[in-house]
């Protein structure tokens, strides 16, 4: 929340007076950083390649303001073309997420283990899980033991453009015959 964070940090500091311009200047840093710098290697290709087995859609945590910025800025946004929800719970978020984005299954890829945790107690055999071993939380081993095992680990989200997802996604038995019938 680096908004909120300015916003408390000016309330202790407006009283002295002094840094009033350097906060200022902060926060033009903070709007026009340059996230596209900072996604993780061939994140943009992941999307396109998710994107073969249905539409991608971005799920995040955030603010309603600067979050939907990042994703702009970082052209996340543009490659799964607005399809993207940002919640302060996401996990919380699940019936919105459906209403939004009906589908038979879900995949759901994200580096902290309590929220793909938290979202197979829900969503069951409907979500297949997905945890890249990157990012802060990932490389936790405190935070990663204290969750049960994702369906699927991988090294880094780069490595999602390696993988046929249709071998995870579980199906019901009568749409797999219905599948192998009609090729």
């Amino acid at each position: 929340d680096y908004l909120g964070a300015l916003q408390r940090y000016r309330s202790e500091v407006e009283l002295d007076g002094t840094c009033g311009q350097r906060l200022l200047m902060m926060s033009s840093f903070l709007i026009d950083y340059p996230f596209a710098d900072r996604l993780y290697p061939r994140a943009l290709e992941v999307i396109a390649h998710l994107n073969r087995f249905g539409p991608t859609v971005i799920l995040t945590d955030g603010d309603v303001v600067f979050q939907p910025r990042k994703l702009q800025r970082s052209g996340l946004w543009d490659a799964v073309d607005g399809r993207a929800l940002v919640y302060v719970h996401k996990e919380r978020m699940l019936d919105a997420v459906q209403r939004h984005y009906p589908a038979r299954h879900y995949v759901m890829v994200d580096d902290k283990p309590r929220i793909l945790a938290a979202m197979k107690a829900v969503w069951r055999e409907q979500l297949t899980t997905i945890f890249p071993r990157q990012g802060h939380y990932a490389l936790d081993p405190a935070v990663v033991a204290a969750q049960p095992a994702a369906d699927l680990a991988i090294e880094r989200i780069g490595d999602l453009t390696d993988l046929d997802l249709s071998s995870l996604i579980k199906r019901p038995v009568d749409e797999a015959r219905t599948t192998q019938e009609i090729r």
